[in-house]
């Protein structure tokens, strides 16, 4: 039987049940408090009654009108921290780069970053037999991250239900060994990015390079070996970035060497290569481990795409960042890079809402396989629990969904809950049989060279989104935190 995956409807998590949010009802509880203390203080009959009703009335509007694809509330805490930015200036970001210089040991002097990124971030190298990765050491989000490049099953959509089912079951596994072993490496993010690429480009500069001098034999085996070279519309490519928290022991254990950072490089070394070693378990090859100078370029390509991702020349801590980067726009955010002047613009979703109905194997192939001509990155952050914390959150999931159930005699239930119920239900069933336990967001980003077409090709990933039952919501007045959730920093869930 093929294997169907069961996302649960989003629900709220309260004070007090998960009906509404921990502000929602704080901001009804208080409404509804102020409006029965009227009551009893306001003497004039006429006039309690009208404070009695506006409070009510204006604590529940906030509360639930919708007000441009959100609610008042949700946009409160949004438009401050916009506002508060816009006010100091952080979102007009200009790169120091040229004038930083580097220090006398040859090591480049890191710059800031830009709105939205983790700041104070330090760079350090790993060793591992896969060659150098670079660390990122966040102290803002107590973590460490570090990225390879990998490459799944390229015919994957080919194959029967059966290798399917087992190459699903096999990277369970590998995230159940990872979640339950005891190692320290607690976070994953899958980012897949797309580039058009023009298919003609080597037969056109290999016409316009090519000597009619040259003997026919050898124009005849170039022109063979045109035949036989495949080039793909788009260049794919998929990164897993790795996240270990940052904890005590560790520390302890980075300190038994002659320098910190040569101890978390040692220590953490060791880790990502334990990690790369079991990717074969999950039927991925290892391409490449990110160092200094790949995980700078990828960084800047990522707000400037003409940056091509493997020109690494010049690229480290303090070039990755763009030369210019403006998010004072409520809807986009406009970079530009060190090769040109001419600015990109990228706008960034947020996946609100995975597939609520079972959906199979490849449901996501929509948004990642037929988006022609669209620059966009996907991102899915994925937090590892551990099986026993899977299963107690699985359990108070249908503790909640069955107590707040409408069973009102005489009333037909709704259909939805009874879904929801057995949702939840064959949660606990999967988890109990072996199935790995994760908590995940998902994010994506587009990007283009002027409004028009950044329009244009939001309407094609909001096309793709729909048929792969995703729903998205474009995170306006808060682009600069969204789009650092597609870089490779593993950012877009609070920790747990």
């Amino acid at each position: 039987m093929p294997r169907a995956f069961h996302f649960p409807r989003p629900r709220p998590r309260g004070l007090l049940g998960r009906r509404f949010e921990g502000d929602e009802q704080i901001v009804l509880g208080g409404g509804a408090t102020t409006s029965l203390l009227s009551l009893a203080v306001i003497p004039n009959v006429a006039l309690k009654v009208t404070v009695f009703v506006t409070v009510l009335l204006f604590s529940a509007a906030v509360v639930l009108l919708p007000y441009k694809g959100r609610t008042y509330l949700r946009w409160w805490e949004i438009r401050r921290s916009y506002r508060r930015l816009l006010r100091n200036g952080s979102l007009l970001y200009r790169s120091k780069t040229p004038l930083a210089g580097r220090t006398l040991a040859g090591r480049p002097v890191p710059v800031d970053a830009p709105a939205g990124v983790p700041q104070q971030m330090e760079w350090f190298r790993a060793r591992t037999a896969y060659g150098d990765v670079a660390v990122l050491l966040q102290p803002t989000e107590g973590m460490f991250t570090a990225a390879i490049e990998v490459e799944g099953q390229k015919n994957f959509g080919g194959l029967d239900a059966a290798d399917q089912e087992a190459l699903v079951a096999s990277w369970e596994t590998l995230l159940r060994q990872t979640a339950d072993s005891g190692g320290r490496i607690s976070r994953l993010q899958w980012i897949a990015r797309i580039v058009p690429v023009d298919p003609n480009a080597h037969a056109r500069d290999a016409q316009a390079r090519r000597d009619p001098k040259a003997a026919g034999w050898l124009n005849d085996s170039y022109e063979q070996l045109l035949q036989r070279v495949a080039i793909s519309a788009e260049d794919r490519r998929l990164f897993l970035v790795i996240g270990i928290r940052y904890s005590q022991d560790l520390a302890a254990e980075a300190l038994k060497y002659n320098s910190l950072f040569e101890g978390y490089g040692v220590v953490l070394g060791k880790e990502v290569e334990s990690f790369i070693r079991t990717l074969g378990t999950a039927q991925l090859r290892w391409v490449r481990s990110l160092d200094e100078p790949a995980l700078a370029s990828f960084l800047h390509h990522c707000y400037a795409p003409d940056h091509w991702l493997n020109d690494s020349r010049g690229m480290d801590r303090s070039t990755c960042w763009p030369a210019e980067m403006d998010a004072r726009d409520e809807t986009v955010v406009i970079s530009r890079g060190w090769e040109t002047s001419r600015p990109w613009l990228h706008a960034t979703a947020w996946i609100k809402q995975f597939p609520i109905l079972p959906v199979g194997l490849n449901f996501m192939a929509p948004v990642l396989l037929y988006v022609p001509e669209v620059i966009c990155s996907v991102a899915v952050t994925m937090d590892l629990i551990s099986s026993d914390r899977a299963m107690q959150d699985a359990i108070a999931d249908a503790t909640n969904e069955l107590g707040q159930a409408k069973t009102t005699p005489g009333k037909i239930t709704d259909p939805r809950e009874r879904r929801e119920q057995r949702a939840a239900t064959s949660t606990m069933e999967e988890i109990a049989s072996g199935s790995a336990g994760v908590r995940l967001t998902g994010w994506v980003t587009v990007s283009a060279r002027d409004r028009d077409a950044l329009e244009q090709h939001k309407g094609t990933i909001r096309a793709a989104s729909t048929k792969s039952q995703l729903t998205l919501e474009w995170c306006d007045l808060e682009q600069h935190r969204a789009f650092a959730n597609t870089l490779p920093l593993a950012c877009g869930l609070l920790g747990s």
